[in-house]
């Protein structure tokens, strides 16, 4: 249901959704199989800290905790209420919610708006707008914090630590970023799913984010916006001190259904370019690709914005750098030669070339250059006050030791951090360059498998920069 703006009193509870002292899972269950079994097991197998009470008439013992007839009959105080019951016994878990003044409620279960019955959904939040009970959901798998060690819904594991925050109507999807995290230490601070987003809106999350110290970057996926002023008005909040992103999905003609089916988003009378004005307005950055969106978020949580469009970028390969000077311009920021960035710095970097090389830029170290080399070519360019980014590149040849190569950039980025510029870098190749990504994204360092992957992200700097100069005005 539609919001005009955030509301102060969803925002100030939203803590009990990601950091509650006491959770009743309602539909708890003693089967393996089932959602409230998962729960409660998630839970616990991930170190959740505070009380957990199962809520079952039919039992006694759940998962080694006692179990409790109603949420009434709980003796202590719950912050948190996760219901995974059939839709028509909601209601009457609401009211007990209300009764026990619980700070938040969460619903998992389905078969609400997203199957026609939009009056049953709606009837529902409004009882708990009535009644000032936040309410996440309908029909949704979950939320998580591996800050907080905080695992709760049908989630097979938790994220790496690290800075995006993500905020999704899709399940599926935020399960496919959580797999992400794990393989490729795509590192997030907190997850949500919002599902049919019933109640509590993408604002009000946006608006927990900002002021979460763990959090550097808002990652929206959206499939539909009730309340897009709402957004706006959360972002233009939260732009000034930390990007936002955004990827909306279900514009195509059998996507409009799909989403309304999924999640009872409604997209009728709807395009790109409606969209695209509500980014602009809210200084959100747009992803068009489920890769692109993981790739920009993390760099925006990872690096400083890029002020300006003088980029060196340091490669032993030339084909990389081909690739990145042509997506550079297909994107809209054309490479800059060395000589037009700063007029002497080709100089000083030719001493850590052979004469074949190529001081243009892309910089083309060539395919034998040792350690010592790049080491050379990256600290004349990071040091250069006209340089603003430097873009590393490594395609691994058989003298090329991938290792070391990582470990002196690694080593550059946290000697030259105080100087605010991003450093970003790409590896292509096999295993070791996998590894390479991995050990570099854990020291706060954006690394991509391809150049247009690095490119993508360096735009997105460039365009959070841009973001920053206009809510600055």
């Amino acid at each position: 249901m539609r919001i005009d703006s955030p509301r102060d009193y969803v925002v100030e509870n939203l803590k009990y959704a990601l950091d509650p002292s006491s959770i009743a899972v309602v539909g708890a269950s003693r089967c393996p199989n089932k959602v409230g079994y998962k729960v409660i097991d998630g839970l616990q197998k991930w170190g959740y800290k505070g009380t957990i009470y199962p809520v079952n008439p039919r039992a006694e013992k759940i998962a080694g905790l006692t179990a409790y007839p109603t949420v009434a009959d709980i003796p202590g105080p719950v912050d948190l209420v996760f219901v995974a019951l059939p839709a028509y016994l909601v209601k009457m878990v609401l009211e007990q919610c209300v009764a026990k003044q619980v700070k938040m409620v969460v619903i998992a279960t389905s078969a609400f708006k997203e199957i026609g019955r939009a009056d049953m959904q709606d009837a529902l939040t409004q009882y708990c707008r009535d009644n000032k009970l936040p309410m996440v959901g309908p029909n949704l798998v979950g939320m998580g914090s591996p800050y907080l060690d905080f695992n709760c819904g049908f989630i097979p594991y938790l994220p790496v630590k690290g800075p995006v925050a993500m905020i999704s109507q899709s399940g599926a999807n935020l399960l496919a970023a959580l797999g992400t995290s794990q393989m490729s230490h795509y590192g997030m601070s907190f997850f949500v799913g919002l599902g049919n987003k019933a109640d509590v809106d993408f604002s009000e999350f946006i608006l927990y984010a900002k002021d979460d110290p763990m959090s550097k970057c808002v990652a929206t996926y959206i499939e539909g916006l009730d309340s897009p002023e709402a957004y706006v008005e959360a972002c233009n909040e939260t732009v000034p001190t930390k990007p936002v992103v955004a990827i909306k999905v279900g514009g195509s003609k059998i996507g409009v259904k799909a989403a309304f089916a999924h999640t009872a988003s409604e997209n009728e009378g709807t395009n790109d370019a409606f969209y695209d004005d509500i980014f602009e307005r809210a200084g959100a950055i747009r992803a068009t690709t489920w890769q692109q969106y993981l790739d920009i978020s993390l760099a925006l949580g990872l690096q400083p914005p890029l002020k300006n469009d003088n980029i060196v970028m340091i490669t032993n390969g030339g084909g990389s750098g081909l690739l990145s000077c042509d997506h550079f311009e297909r994107r809209g920021m054309p490479m800059r030669e060395l000589k037009d960035i700063s007029p002497m710095l080709a100089q000083r970097i030719r001493a850590y070339m052979p004469m074949f090389g190529s001081p243009l830029n892309p910089v083309d170290i060539s395919g034998t250059a040792s350690p010592k080399q790049y080491k050379g070519a990256i600290t004349q360019a990071i040091r250069d006050p006209n340089v603003s980014c430097v873009y590393g590149s490594i395609a691994p040849t058989a003298v090329t030791d991938v290792e070391a190569v990582v470990d002196i950039y690694i080593d550059i980025y946290n000697e030259y951090r105080y100087l605010g510029k991003p450093l970003v870098m790409e590896c292509q190749g096999g295993q070791e360059c996998a590894d390479a990504i991995l050990k570099l994204r854990d020291a706060g360092i954006p690394a991509y498998a391809t150049p247009e992957q690095a490119v993508d992200a360096i735009i997105a700097l460039r365009q959070y920069a841009k973001i920053q100069e206009r809510f600055a005005k």
